[in-house]
């Protein structure tokens, strides 16, 4: 009896492992900072519009980008050059409604808006995501008092962390439950052994 004891110990321990079980997976983040990260904003991109995952790609390949973008009096803007191409080939201007912390793109420029404006002529591709360490109205702020144009780095970050791997618990649970039932049989098989002898 002590014998099956053990041997059923030895599958629940087994079992548990099976349950901890986990694989590493990546959380990505987006983010701008400003002089080395003495500032910073994370963002957003619409992976279902051409310009957000054009620059999406960029930022995956480059892992950080070097933009200098001029101010104006309602968006950063940055002319495309030969070493920031347009993020879109062809002119597909929405008509939605902006709102200040967007980040939009045209055939010609990059821009993010910083105070709201009615409906400039721009794809929305993204948003910046508003914190209390990291506002848009600071944003606005470096961009009037930088006289040069404002320096930002466009950067890709991708941490581990450990998520469960819904597909292999999936697999996992059945082995339990396989598991389970012949150590539940064994164990039945044993007792009627020892009430028969």
């Amino acid at each position: 009896m002590s014998e099956c004891v053990i041997f059923n110990k030895y599958i629940f321990i087994y079992i548990y492992i099976c349950l901890l079980h986990f694989v590493a997976n990546e959380e990505e983040k987006l983010l701008i900072r400003y002089n080395g990260g003495e500032k910073e904003w994370a963002f957003t991109l619409d992976l279902n519009i051409e310009g957000g995952l054009e620059l999406y790609n960029r930022l995956k390949e480059n892992k950080k980008i070097e933009l200098t973008f001029e101010y104006n009096p309602f968006v950063l803007i940055l002319q495309y050059n030969d070493t920031f191409p347009p993020l879109i080939k062809t002119s597909s201007i929405r008509t939605e409604a902006f709102e200040i912390g967007d980040i939009m793109t045209s055939l010609d420029y990059f821009a993010i808006l910083v105070i709201k404006i009615g409906n400039p002529y721009y794809q929305k591709i993204g948003h910046l995501i508003q914190t209390e360490r990291s506002s848009i109205d600071e944003l606005n702020t470096l961009s009037k008092n930088s006289k040069s144009g404002l320096n930002l780095e466009f950067v890709f970050e991708a941490d581990e962390v450990e998520k469960p791997d819904t597909t292999k618990i999936a697999e996992i649970n059945k082995k339990i439950i396989i598991i389970v039932i012949i150590g539940l049989s064994i164990l039945i098989i044993l007792f009627i052994i020892k009430f028969i002898v």
